[in-house]
């Protein structure tokens, strides 16, 4: 069938999230993002990305069946393709062990350190925490890059990147302690993300 690879996905984002007035249709959605699917590209690779996200919780979805090994296929497949977004989530897959791949610190860091290079915060607030612990063999601990990383996030407006400055500035982590900044950044932070930030001696 020929047909627009952009507007597959987009017809399938619009079922699913029952957008632009059409009702909620998740089986029909997810016909449109597996067409959409077969034909990506590094222009196309959304529609990867979207049924990733589906397969890997399918929380209220009876249009298909959790298949978190078939998630990571599609993450990885999308993250080859370049998107950003897939290469932060085989980082975190590689990270913390999930979608049933094991821990692997060489390769979450160059996931990371793809997505990074793109301008996708989240992945750089993640080489912050790599570089704050270390990897034996594999990443030199440095607070100096950890401080860096996570300013970047943390200039782009993501929170958490806001709350770890905070807590660099405070203890003087890749940068001399300054209590004054450290409390900036905390209530910076505070606006967009609470949990956690008020517990916090200052």
């Amino acid at each position: 069938m020929l047909g627009d690879t952009p507007a597959m996905y987009k017809v399938g984002m619009i079922l699913l999230k029952g957008l632009l007035g059409q009702p909620r249709n998740p089986r029909e959605a997810v016909g449109w993002l597996k067409r959409a699917a077969e034909r990506a590209d590094t222009d196309n690779p959304h529609a990867l990305h979207e049924l990733g996200l589906l397969y890997e919780s399918a929380e209220g979805n009876d249009a298909l069946v959790r298949d978190e090994a078939y998630a990571f296929r599609l993450f990885k497949q999308a993250a080859d393709l370049g998107y950003k977004f897939s290469q932060y989530r085989m980082g975190a897959a590689y990270e913390y062990g999930l979608m049933g791949v094991p821990v692997d610190a060489r390769l979450s860091i160059m996931w990371y350190s793809r997505a990074a290079t793109q301008e996708e915060h989240q992945s750089e607030l993640a080489l912050s925490g790599w570089y704050l612990t270390g990897s034996e063999g594999v990443l030199q601990q440095s607070d100096t890059e950890a401080y860096l990383w996570a300013r970047k996030a943390a200039m782009a407006g993501l929170a958490k990147a806001e709350y770890a400055m905070g807590y660099f500035t405070e203890v003087g982590i890749g940068v001399p302690a300054n209590l004054e900044d450290a409390k900036r950044w905390y209530w910076r932070a505070a606006g967009e993300y609470s949990p956690g930030v008020e517990d916090v001696s200052l």
